[in-house]
């Protein structure tokens, strides 16, 4: 276990940080009417199996991170964990009259592609900041593989924006069977009888894991090393500890049931 101090915590969330975009978040006053009205018809027409809901903090900033199997993925995620997820999407989907109105008022957070990573970091930056629970899917994109494994290599902006709100609840979720209710690529018709199983995880921090001996096991003395480097050796550190955390997120998420 390192001996990672306030202080030492304090030094890496500096050299970790993310600026937010301070651009504001969608208003939702449809969410909560959205929320009492689908919950119950989900129950209704759908066979879901959900563990690990003890886990989820019912308050507070909070990272729900998933598999991404399916468009129903977000819908099953907000559904099991009964929070106003705020989940990023890409300009794109906000084009479409009334499809952007429905995005915004699912609290959905537009992001612009071409800006590139820092944007949605960015975007992502503002739901936390604003004490709001965020969704995200670490593969960042849907799962393209045609038959098993669809777990996709987890890109590290899972590992920036936990970084950069150290002591944000994490609870890591694996999604199994949305694929078999809608695949991509299929025309909206959900085969809502097909069985899906969601399983959460106990939470985790950042700070946790950077100090813990299976993640960073960081102690001041290496923080303080990491502070000491030049600009592009700390990078390629921090990118190394980014790369560490995605991976066992991965690992975490598949361990849960994500196929």
């Amino acid at each position: 276990m390192g001996d990672l101090s306030y202080d030492g915590r304090a030094r890496l969330a500096e050299l970790t940080s993310v600026e937010p975009a301070n651009r504001p978040l969608p208003s939702t006053p449809l969410y909560s009417g959205l929320l009492n009205f689908a919950i119950p018809f989900i129950n209704i027409i759908t066979r879901l199996k959900i563990s690990g809901i003890e886990h989820i903090p019912r308050t507070g900033p909070l990272i729900i991170a998933a598999n991404h199997l399916s468009h129903l993925d977000p819908v099953l995620s907000i559904f099991s964990t009964r929070r106003k997820l705020f989940y990023l999407a890409k300009n794109e989907h906000f084009s479409k009259p009334g499809w952007r109105q429905l995005m915004l008022a699912t609290g959905q957070v537009e992001t612009d592609r071409l800006r590139g990573g820092d944007d949605a970091l960015a975007r992502a930056a503002d739901v936390l900041a604003a004490g709001m629970p965020l969704g995200i899917f670490p593969e960042g994109t849907r799962s393209r593989n045609t038959s098993p494994p669809y777990l996709s290599r987890g890109k590290t902006g899972i590992a920036r924006i936990a970084a950069a709100f150290p002591d944000t609840p994490i609870v890591y979720c694996g999604i199994n069977g949305s694929r078999e209710i809608l695949a991509p690529g299929e025309p909206f018709l959900p085969k809502t009888w097909k069985r899906t199983e969601l399983k959460f995880s106990s939470t985790i921090t950042w700070n946790e894991w950077a100090s813990h001996e299976n993640g960073a096991n960081l102690d001041d003395d290496a923080v303080a090393e990491i502070e000491a480097m030049s600009e592009n050796n700390r990078r390629d550190v921090l990118g190394k500890l980014y790369r560490q955390f995605t991976n066992q997120s991965m690992a975490t998420i598949a361990a849960l049931g994500a196929p």
